[in-house]
């Protein structure tokens, strides 16, 4: 293939910020010899279908948007065979993956030399043989806030519109699902309020996990369970503990599994990467190694 690159655009990403510096990225890609096609998104799905399409004839594949987006273009490379080399540009209100990928928060178009960028093969999560996740697949408290956060609010109030999102689930915190959970080492049953099934250092904006465990290509993932919380006292104690990174095996359990089959006696709202993926009882979730190849 020739050297030419897909620029894939969310352009209501995050506060819209992408608008003002697309020229600006556009010249840089060009300046390192780069044909460049822009693909603009215009709904939900979008990308996929543009990663699905572009990705067979081009050489990399420029991601602008948010984890959502991302999400979406991650799907559409594991349609390809031969993949291509991905560049995330992160606009989003939250960048929870950019992140965990040590990418800055402030787009700076000046340390955009893809020549001198390191190529890293990132696990992707299989959720049901339909969905797939990058670094993040859940159910439980504040989980909902991600995909239920209105569009025009992230515009304008960025990450504290999944604050204000999230307040509103408070009176909800004292909910809890009768979860199985079948993994490598053994089989784990109890009343959650919270699993996440996670390949990253950082999670809602809030959640974080220990970055010397933490890996994002060795081809397991961190499976996190919050247990039931009865009161006020316990609500505080487990954040106090995610805080401080300390899961002392009671209240908060983490585990790391290649493969995981999560049973509940109803079916709870899944969220992929910060994205609705529907009501699901049962889902059986499996680690890619090295699915795509990404630049950091």
């Amino acid at each position: 293939m020739s050297k030419n690159a897909i620029v894939i655009v969310n352009p209501v990403a995050g506060k819209m910020k992408i608008k003002t510096v697309l020229f600006d990225l556009l010249t840089s890609l060009c300046h390192q010899n780069y044909e460049t096609t822009v693909h603009i998104t215009k709904a939900r799905g979008d990308a996929t279908e543009a990663a699905a399409h572009y990705g067979k004839t081009h050489r990399l594949v420029v991601c602008c948007g948010g984890d959502g987006t991302l999400n979406e273009v991650i799907g559409g490379l594991l349609r390809i065979t031969e993949r291509p080399l991905l560049l995330y540009y992160p606009c989003g209100s939250t960048n929870d993956f950019a992140a965990t990928l040590g990418l800055p928060r402030r787009i700076d178009i000046a340390t955009l030399d893809i020549a001198k960028r390191r190529v890293m093969e990132l696990d992707v999560g299989k959720l049901n043989d339909t969905l797939h996740f990058s670094y993040i697949a859940s159910f439980g408290i504040f989980t909902k806030a991600s995909f239920s956060a209105d569009q025009k609010a992230k515009n304008m109030l960025g990450h504290l519109a999944y604050i204000f999102e999230g307040a509103k689930e408070l009176p909800d915190l004292n909910r809890s699902y009768q979860t199985r959970v079948t993994y490598d080492d053994g089989v784990i049953e109890g009343r959650f309020a919270l699993v996440a099934v996670t390949n990253s250092t950082s999670a809602g904006g809030v959640l974080r996990l220990p970055t010397d465990q933490v890996k994002l290509n060795d081809g397991v993932f961190e499976i996190l369970l919050i247990k039931e919380l009865v009161n006020a006292i316990d609500v505080t104690n487990v954040i106090n503990m995610l805080l401080q990174q300390k899961y002392d095996g009671k209240s908060i359990i983490m585990l790391q599994t290649k493969k995981a089959v999560i049973e509940c006696d109803e079916a709870p709202s899944w969220c992929t990467d910060g994205e609705y993926a529907g009501e699901i009882s049962r889902a059986e979730v499996e680690c890619l190694k090295g699915a795509v190849r990404i630049l950091l």
